[in-house]
């Protein structure tokens, strides 16, 4: 009897050794880009050009390029332990921002359950590669239609808290596929960058073609103004 007995709870103490616990099973989460435009992408741009009215001014941010050599991810679970990994991608991710097209897929398989907090950090840039290029065009008093190009040289991490797109927390299930996207906020980026500051602008002739360009080294006053704005334009959305 105490033989049975003793094999009785072997049994059960293995069965539950051998349950898995349900947070860790992994829930697949694929990533996406994009880019929130500054203006009113071809509208505006055709509605001044069509009317003749060259004293309009506009600004608009409608194309780019962005290079990811590495994510990290720190996620803080409800009833659950908290998530940490990272992600080196050699080749790097190539994001074409208009597009919303990738280089490559990324996708994760991160542990399931309710996040109350997520963060991603983004590392910038790869050799030969420039971390942030966007381009786009301003219609300025006097200089009237001129080419915009801003670069970003460096290679450096930038931190997002990541959004649910019902509130704040986050659910991620084993069977289901969820989706997140890294956009870059142009309206954010370049909110500061008025026509006074582009008029006073350096211009430099590309090609027969005159780029008002705002680089460490070009137009260095403008190019901090949205330098420092860039960690705070980036979104990660959770849907």
């Amino acid at each position: 009897m105490i033989r049975i007995l003793l094999l009785t709870l072997l049994l059960l103490f293995t069965f539950s050794a051998c349950k898995k616990d349900p947070s860790t099973f992994p829930a697949k989460v694929q990533f996406s880009f994009g880019l929130i435009p500054l203006g009113a992408d071809d509208v505006q741009k055709d509605a001044v050009h069509e009317s003749g009215e060259t004293e309009s001014n506009f600004l608009i941010i409608d194309d780019g390029t962005l290079v990811i050599s590495k994510i990290e991810f720190e996620g803080r679970r409800k009833d659950a332990n908290d998530v940490f990994f990272s992600a080196d991608f050699d080749p790097p991710i190539i994001v074409d921002l208009k597009e919303g097209t990738a280089s490559r897929s990324v996708r994760f398989d991160i542990p399931q359950g309710i996040y109350e907090r997520i963060e991603m950090i983004f590392f910038l840039g790869a050799p030969g590669h420039l971390p942030l290029l966007m381009t786009g065009e301003a219609n300025l008093p006097i200089l009237g239609s001129k080419l915009v190009r801003f670069e970003y040289q460096y290679s450096e991490p930038v931190r997002v808290l990541a959004q649910g797109i019902t509130g704040n927390q986050i659910v991620l299930r084993k069977d289901v596929v969820s989706h997140a996207t890294l956009s870059v906020n142009a309206e954010h980026l370049f909110r500061l960058v008025n026509p006074g500051l582009l008029i006073a602008a350096e211009i430099l002739n590309d090609q027969d073609e005159e780029v008002i360009l705002i680089a460490q080294g070009m137009n260095t006053p403008i190019f901090n103004v949205i330098a420092n704005r860039l960690s705070q334009s980036f979104e990660v959305t959770f849907e």
